[in-house]
């Protein structure tokens, strides 16, 4: 993966220390995001789902299995979430697993049919990352951006343990409900958040428990990012 280095511009305020370790999401949250993905696999939005959650497996990944009823028949699918709960890693309907759809945001054959032609090869923002360095002196930053769709955003940022970090995330501008979040992904881990935007909210305010890169993490949900709306961003992070 390819990262660019970012400097900051403006020094932040100081924060106050609160917030701890996080778990995974709900299994309300998976249940109502599955049915959205198998909506939107489909492109039959206003389908009857039936879904349930079926606990955590072995390896730590989430289970939702569900209906959805369509105009003529019904389909059963699985969706499997990463230890988090928030990330989705793979999808299984019709027989077949489409973990790229799950993943990446590819376009399913209902997806495609819809468009006229297949859709075209083009990165999503999971193929982009940036890396955070403040200039000396400095200690915070704002960082500007937009998500669409499946995309999601990274940025990398060193810090040592007992450092505090803060991350604001604030809407600027979009087609859609403006509905965008953030994880705090620590050192060693890919998928397994200790911070849940989702869930924990819009700003985040802790003490770094290692030493190591930490990834802030942009996604959208629900309607955005089933209907491929746009949402811009700022964000303002700061460490001490």
């Amino acid at each position: 993966m390819m990262y660019t280095t970012i400097f900051s511009m403006t020094a932040c305020l100081g924060v106050a220390l609160s917030g701890g370790m996080a778990f995974a999401q709900a299994p309300d949250y998976m249940r109502e995001d599955c049915a959205n993905a198998t909506q939107s696999f489909f492109r039959e939005f206003e389908a009857r789902t039936d879904t349930t959650y079926e606990g955590e497996r072995s390896d730590g990944t989430h289970a939702v299995n569900g209906t959805i009823y369509l105009e003529n028949r019904s389909e059963t699918f699985q969706c499997s979430y990463a230890s988090d709960g928030a990330t989705m890693v793979d999808f299984v309907t019709e027989d077949r697993s489409w973990p790229d759809f799950a993943r990446n945001g590819a376009p399913s054959p209902y997806q495609q049919a819809a468009a006229g032609s297949p859709a075209p090869n083009t990165p999503t923002a999971a193929d982009k990352a940036a890396v955070v360095k403040f200039r000396p002196g400095e200690y915070g930053t704002m960082l500007e951006g937009a998500i669409r769709g499946r995309e999601y955003f990274d940025y990398r940022l060193d810090a040592s343990a007992g450092q505090r970090l803060f991350v604001e995330l604030r809407v600027d501008g979009t087609n859609g409900d403006g509905t965008i979040y953030f994880n705090i992904i620590p050192p060693g881990e890919s998928d397994v958040a200790m911070f849940i935007g989702s869930r924990d909210g819009k700003v985040a305010d802790m003490r770094l428990p290692q030493t190591g890169p930490y990834v802030i993490r942009l996604y959208l949900m629900g309607n955005d990012r089933d209907t491929d709306k746009t949402v811009g961003y700022d964000l303002d992070v700061s460490i001490q």
